[in-house]
């Protein structure tokens, strides 16, 4: 059975709020329930969709853990699942490099990842003086975080310098992940209008699931 909870939910790193800095307003939460009708709205079907494409990915994660796999194979099931399933431009996996000691982009799905992966570097240890940037507050938070719209000035004026040069998207997803109370990778997925990311309750369950099973497959690999 998967866990509810992982400890990528848990406050990892005590970070000075202020009113500007606060990610609550971003956290991750259903952006609309939908009251049950006999007729489904297109978007109620493309909910529907989404929820049988995720549920259905998460079923075959879960088969293919039961016996030996190999970690990257369950890694990219579980981007492809989310990539496919919510309809993301791109899904972008990063991992910590403990040379850096920075989440560094490994591999993804979608427009331009093969170019655009490396550019991601995380740092997860607190800057000396001021705030840390978007991404790594949210790594060190341990918050799952959506952006509605990056192009809001408090918001862009905290994204790192590599994401506003070639990644820049106007909306994305962050779904940090943790081990003992340390981060340790980070799923990013985006679209490219701003609002585009909407997602109801069972799709925001079912993506928690999945990340909690990419943490599983590390723990099982290690």
């Amino acid at each position: 059975a998967l866990p509810k909870s992982s400890p990528a939910q848990r406050l990892l790193v005590p970070l000075t709020p202020t009113a500007d800095d606060s990610l609550s307003p971003h956290e991750l939460q259903a952006t609309q329930v939908m009251e049950p009708t006999q007729v489904l709205s297109e978007q109620q079907v493309t909910r529907e969709q989404a929820v049988d494409m995720l549920a259905s990915g998460i079923q075959d994660i879960t088969n293919a853990m039961v016996e030996n796999f190999k970690l990257n194979e369950v890694l990219r099931m579980i981007l492809e699942t989310i990539y496919r399933g919510l309809g993301f431009r791109r899904v972008i996996f990063c991992l910590r490099d403990p040379k850096t000691e920075m989440l560094t982009g490994r591999f993804g799905l979608g427009e331009g990842v093969e170019a655009l992966a490396p550019l991601f570097k995380v740092p997860l240890r607190a800057p000396a003086s001021g705030n840390p940037d978007l991404f790594a507050a949210v790594c060190q938070k341990g918050v799952d975080t959506l952006i509605a719209d990056a192009t809001v000035p408090k918001i862009a004026e905290r994204l790192p310098g590599w994401y506003q040069g070639a990644v820049r998207a106007p909306s994305f997803l962050l779904l940090p992940m943790a081990m003992k109370g340390a981060p340790f990778a980070l799923i990013y997925a985006d679209k490219a209008r701003p609002g585009a990311i909407d997602l109801g309750e069972k799709e925001l369950s079912l993506l928690r699931t999945l990340r909690n099973q990419a943490v599983m497959a590390f723990k099982q690999a290690s």
